[in-house]
């Protein structure tokens, strides 16, 4: 099986383009030269919108905490609510009825803080930064990295537990590479130790300490290899703010989804779930469907859903999640397991226990071998940003986050990372999921 997916880059001498929404041009990406790390905003030549002022180092400018200081333009939808009325993306990718859009104009960088964990550890001990674990009440910061191998070869889809005596304290399973990520705390002081690693059920290291950029290596006897199964689910709001994203986001995900059913050809079994969330008062507050292996339903489900709903900046972010994680079916056994998160808002951090239940279906995706994949749309505000970032790292993901250089939609905060690269988003995602398996 051989999967193929080039990111496109534009040469640095392009930066000044003008990206047009009303002619669709989809040949542009661009190395972001500088990097958020510098501090200096994200912006889009030629765009009607403007780049987040919220600086993008990490002892960037404080943050005010609401979605008006993210950066919206006058073409987005403003962090004070949604919009009241229905976006027309009812067609499966036409604008107002019109031609279909094409994949390909949507633009998005990624950055992984599980990779750059020194860049994390120095934003969590900044006020500005490590005030958002006590709002999302996640702690990251005690992490053991480890890598599971038998025989020099290193082992997919394994159970690994991380203990303080007979209590476990967080369970994930390895991914293509034998990695998986374990922490101490996460919603707390860690408990004591000393603490132990066990891989399928079995102790195999014991008074182990914090790891990082060097693993530990868990070496096990022989074990069977998962099912060739690739389990991708996507959870996406539909409320009026994200009805200037929404269309480019079906045509972008429908082309991620057949290119990824061309790819895995017959080496691999695809199953998909396409999913959706509003608020509670809307027409709905979850639209779930199970996973399944027919994927041209699966794409006619993606391609009638609209916006609308709404009314202020949270969402029911943690009913979709609850959906994600506890409502449906996942494989036993699988190569790879993808929860992408598509959202512009946060969850409501002011109804009873809601983070609790949130956090819960964080560590029960680590434990099943889900990996959250955020992908960050236009209103995002920093605490959000901080949210999907705890989220992608307690289940071993990635950030993902589309950028103005599109022109399309709202104005995108400038994340709080270093230097990344622009890709087309449909390219990044492809990307991914192929990395997952290891075929790219």
């Amino acid at each position: 099986m051989t999967f193929a997916s080039p990111a496109r880059v534009l040469s640095l001498g392009l930066l000044g383009l003008a990206f047009s929404l009303t002619t669709g041009c989809s040949s542009a990406l661009t190395e972001n030269a500088e990097g958020s790390g510098t501090g200096e905003d994200e912006s889009s030549a030629g765009s009607a919108t403007a780049a987040s002022s919220d600086g993008g180092t990490s002892g960037g400018s404080s943050d005010s905490g609401s979605a008006s200081d993210s950066g919206e333009g006058t073409g987005g939808a403003s962090g004070d609510g949604d919009s009241a009325g229905d976006s027309a993306g009812d067609s499966g990718g036409d604008t107002d009825g019109g031609e279909p859009i094409d994949p390909g104009q949507l633009t998005a960088g990624e950055w992984r803080d599980l990779d750059h964990w020194d860049f994390w550890l120095d934003l969590m001990g900044k006020v500005e930064w490590a005030k958002f674990q006590d709002t999302w009440r996640f702690f990251t910061t005690q992490r053991y990295a480890v890598v599971v191998e038998s025989g020099g070869v290193q082992v997919n889809d394994a159970e690994v537990v991380l203990l303080a005596g007979q209590d476990p304290l967080w369970e994930a399973r390895t991914d293509i590479r034998g990695r998986a990520e374990l922490f101490a705390g996460m919603f707390g002081p860690p408990v004591d130790g000393p603490y132990t690693l066990s891989v399928n059920g079995a102790v195999i290291a014991e008074d182990v300490q914090p790891a990082a950029a060097d693993p530990i290596i868990l070496q096990i006897d022989a074990v069977e290899a998962p099912a060739q199964v690739l389990d991708l689910l996507f959870m996406i709001d539909t409320t009026g703010s994200m009805g200037d994203e929404l269309n480019y986001l079906q045509a972008e995900l429908a082309d991620v989804i057949d290119e990824i059913r061309t790819l895995a050809g017959q080496d691999l079994k695809l199953r998909l779930s396409v999913n959706f969330y509003r608020d509670h008062g809307d027409d709905y507050l979850v639209r779930e469907f199970p996973f399944t292996e027919d994927i041209d339903q699966a794409l006619a489900d993606l391609a009638a859903q609209n916006a609308g709903g709404g009314g202020d900046f949270p969402e029911a972010v943690t009913e979709g999640l609850d959906s994600a994680i506890a409502g449906h079916q996942w494989s036993d056994s699988a190569v790879s397991r993808i929860a992408f998160l598509v959202l512009d808002a946060p969850p409501h951090d002011d109804v009873a226990d809601n983070i609790g239940t949130m956090n819960i279906r964080v560590q029960e995706a680590a434990a099943k071998g889900i990996r959250i994949v955020p992908v960050a749309s236009s209103g995002v505000d920093k605490s959000t940003e901080f949210f999907l970032r705890f989220i992608d790292i307690a289940t071993g993901g990635t950030y993902v986050f589309l950028t103005s250089d599109s022109g399309i939609g709202g104005a995108h905060i400038a994340p709080t990372i270093g230097e990344y690269q622009v890709e087309y988003l449909n390219d990044l995602l492809v990307r991914l999921i192929s990395e997952s398996v290891g075929a790219a």
